[in-house]
């Protein structure tokens, strides 16, 4: 019995990635430091108190996050998001350990208090700063501004990542511990010429009619999700291109095989791409072309930039919104949030459409005007705003105001 209370606890371990149980347990070491401080360690999980006292105590808790009491001190106030995940993380450990959400009232639900709370650090919180969406022209100058052997390889990542609006942790090393995304390998990468595949030892696979990635398991748990690309015939901006070349290159590297990641590079002995060697590139291409051409400077990109490039590069060529969601493997209307209202091309167009029709005719309704509009005699909000002998006269009709 012990023995597979032991297995079930790892067994509920490996449902997060070790980055995510080190928030957990940072989040959990601040719970202690702030009970500490209100003379409440001796009960950590508050099972002393009734539930009302434990989602003010939670409230009081955000607080003190917010004000940075127990983080570094070159921070004087931390942002919603984090206040709100911090909390979060302390809760779950609650759960975790048989015990009711400290954050929720007797209804079940996020408390009232703390959904203020929240709503006012939201409201003060400065507006999130956009990474820019990349263009194609300042991936072909990555590509034409490539002099090292490294910097070509990270031009044809760059390139073959936003035909498929891939996530950095997808095509590049980076930091941050262990992620559920897994990294892409040779052997998810596949060519077919006349519905036919072509071997990767094809010396003609850049001639391939299309490009098929296979995303193993991503963000969103979805498993073996694969998505196809056909060629541009562009020398430069074209997924079977680039892929076939990044496919051909790192097989010519001694040591490597199907199971080599795809941002392998050789430089002295055999190494992975980190999307920080990535960005420099990227921005160096931004900082090339210039500002006044872009609209934006180097430091408004980021490696969120390509996918965000990728939507609004379909959204400008006017593509399904359901094909931007499967290609971008949006499993919601969240790809909405990487598209860029502010780019000027965005709404070339729309003027005209909305003067096609100068004129037209509404057709009278046949229902009863409905009383929720506004000025509507039987308005219960609009006459509860009344004041003085219209608002007396008015008040005896409703048992709620005797």
């Amino acid at each position: 019995m012990l023995a597979d209370v032991a297995l079930a606890e790892d067994d509920r371990k490996n449902a997060v990635v070790a980055a995510t149980s080190d928030d957990q347990a940072r989040a959990w070491y601040r719970w202690h430091l702030y009970l500490s401080s209100v003379g409440l360690s001796h009960d950590p999980f508050l099972d002393d108190l009734p539930c009302e006292h434990r989602y003010r105590i939670m409230g009081c808790f955000a607080s003190a996050m917010r004000r940075a009491r127990f983080s570094n001190t070159r921070f004087d106030k931390l942002a919603e998001g984090t206040v709100r995940k911090t909390v979060d993380h302390v809760a779950t450990t609650f759960r975790s350990n048989d015990r009711a959400d400290p954050r929720h009232d007797q209804t079940g639900k996020l408390a009232f208090i703390l959904q203020r709370q929240y709503r006012s650090y939201k409201n003060d919180d400065p507006a999130p700063k956009q990474q820019k969406a990349v263009t194609a022209s300042v991936l072909r100058r990555c590509f034409k501004l490539a002099v090292s052997h490294q910097d070509v390889a990270s031009g044809q990542l760059l390139i073959g990542a936003f035909f498929f609006a891939m996530r950095s942790c997808e095509y590049s090393s980076v930091t941050g511990g262990v992620r559920r995304t897994k990294l892409l390998t040779l052997g998810d990468i596949r060519f077919f010429h006349n519905r036919r595949p072509m071997a990767h030892s094809d010396p003609h696979l850049c001639l391939a009619d299309t490009v098929s990635i296979t995303f193993r398991f991503q963000k969103k748990d979805e498993r073996e999700d694969t998505i196809t690309q056909w060629r541009t015939g562009d020398l430069t901006m074209c997924p079977v291109r680039m892929w076939a070349l990044i496919v051909q290159r790192i097989h010519s590297y001694p040591g490597t095989s199907d199971s080599s990641t795809v941002n392998t590079v050789v430089g002295g002995k055999l190494r992975r791409i980190t999307s920080n060697e990535l960005l420099i590139l990227l921005r160096a291409a931004v900082q090339a072309i210039g500002e006044s051409e872009l609209g934006f400077s180097a430091s408004d990109m980021g490696l969120h930039s390509l996918r965000s490039g990728a939507a609004m590069a379909m959204c400008l060529a006017k593509v399904p919104v359901l094909l931007i969601m499967l290609i971008g493997r949006w499993s919601s209307d969240a790809f909405l949030l990487y598209i860029r209202k502010q780019v000027q091309e965005f709404g070339f167009g729309v003027n005209q459409g909305m003067i096609q029709n100068e004129h037209f005719f509404t057709v009278p309704s046949t229902c009863a005007a409905d009383p929720r509009q506004p000025g509507h005699h039987l308005n219960v909000t609009q006459r509860h705003c009344g004041s003085g002998a219209q608002s007396a006269a008015i008040r005896p009709q409703f048992a709620l105001w005797t």
